[in-house]
């Protein structure tokens, strides 16, 4: 081979060497995305593992008989339900109920495609706004459902969360981190399905890894033969060069 030849082939073999860096590079990140997941995962499955749900003591029985309670279960007992909805939670929670509620008032309907405002929205308007839509009010009867029901565990999570209260029907606030009343207790009926998520999660990354785990290691091979051949390439030239100095020498 020579020198020209030797030099192209060396240029070639560095490209590719750098080629394979940067894939063993790719793949290291791959493989560092994947344990941040299996981090993921695993809290995800520590969490709903250790997750509690609220219950009711019931002081009259002699065995401190406990009941899960629901938000159909603290209604009918007498307790009021307060939902958040939006983000004031100075004004922004109303009662929950199970039934389906109407609600009336005055809207604005739109012209030319525009979409109806209530009334308060369009007193609100400069005077050519207005002209989007009809100056006389209709009322419109608006059904919608407030909530399903909530379950002990759904309550606790959103009463810690701040998204939920729960008030006496003489209008005291409930603590239940602080009322003897209500306890806490590990809510287990989601342990199968978070096992059973946890381990198909797990699974899949496993997978993902043991293929990235394969990658790698062609990667490498290939950069071992990749540097076996520049030493070859770098003695060949090493001696084409020695050769033509003694041939000018």
């Amino acid at each position: 081979m020579g020198l020209a030849a030797s030099q192209a082939r060396l240029l070639l073999l560095t490209a590719r060497k750098s080629d394979l860096e940067y894939r063993a590079q790719q793949i290291t990140n791959s493989e560092m995305i994947l344990a941040m997941q299996t981090e993921q995962v695993a809290r995800e499955y520590s969490t709903k593992i250790s997750d509690q749900t609220l219950y009711h003591i019931d002081a009259l029985s002699t065995d401190q008989a406990t009941v899960q309670v629901s938000a159909q279960w603290l209604k009918d007992q007498g307790y009021k339900v307060m939902l958040l909805e939006g983000n004031d939670p100075e004004n922004g929670f109303y009662e929950w109920s199970s039934t389906y509620t109407n609600n009336t008032e005055m809207v604005h309907k739109g012209l030319n495609g525009e979409a109806s405002i209530p009334d308060s929205v369009y007193n609100t308007l400069s005077e050519e706004e207005k002209k989007k839509y009809d100056a006389t009010p209709v009322e419109v009867t608006r059904t919608d459902r407030r909530s399903d029901n909530l379950t002990g565990y759904q309550i606790l999570e959103a009463y810690n969360r701040g998204t939920l209260k729960i008030y006496t029907a003489d209008g005291q606030d409930i603590d239940l981190n602080g009322n003897n009343s209500f306890t806490q207790s590990y809510y287990t009926d989601n342990d199968r399905e978070a096992e059973a998520e946890y381990e198909r999660k797990t699974a899949s990354i496993q997978v993902k890894e043991k293929r990235l785990q394969n990658d790698l290691n062609q990667v490498e091979t290939q950069q071992k033969a990749c540097d076996t051949e520049i030493d070859s390439v770098k003695k060949v030239m090493e001696k084409n060069i020695e050769r033509t100095f003694k041939v000018f020498s």
